[in-house]
């Protein structure tokens, strides 16, 4: 795996970016690509890795933090990039069924961290 790139948010944001990649997962898992599938899963176990520090089959092992508190997580540029795109493909689903908030803010989302990717010499294609 490469070098993990930190972008700090707070835990309201990262929710977000969890509940895409479990959506995403689960699409891919059945109608697509495997890879892409295996790798949105990767990047949910990384942010309850450092965020709930949570253990794998080990029920209850860690819990999340206040939804205002910052969190730190920290993915590889592959799984960031995945991140951009996920971010851009569930933010028109959530304005076709009327989540017009939710929608603005993976946009808001998604666009901080390319911004943020940027910083670092990143160029999101």
């Amino acid at each position: 795996m490469s070098v993990g790139l930190i972008i700090a948010m707070p835990l309201r944001q990262w929710g977000l970016i969890d509940a895409c990649m479990d959506n995403d997962a689960s699409v891919e898992t059945v109608d697509g690509n495997r890879r892409r599938a295996d790798l949105a899963r990767s990047i949910r176990r990384a942010g309850w890795d450092q965020i709930a520090h949570w253990t794998p089959d080990v029920p209850g092992s860690g819990s999340w933090p206040p939804p205002d508190e910052t969190v730190k997580p920290k993915l590889t540029i592959a799984q960031w990039l995945l991140t951009i795109d996920v971010l851009e493909r569930w933010a028109p689903a959530a304005e076709r069924t009327g989540r017009h908030d939710r929608a603005a803010q993976e946009r808001e989302l998604r666009e901080l961290i390319i911004s943020r990717l940027q910083a670092h010499g990143v160029q999101p294609h």
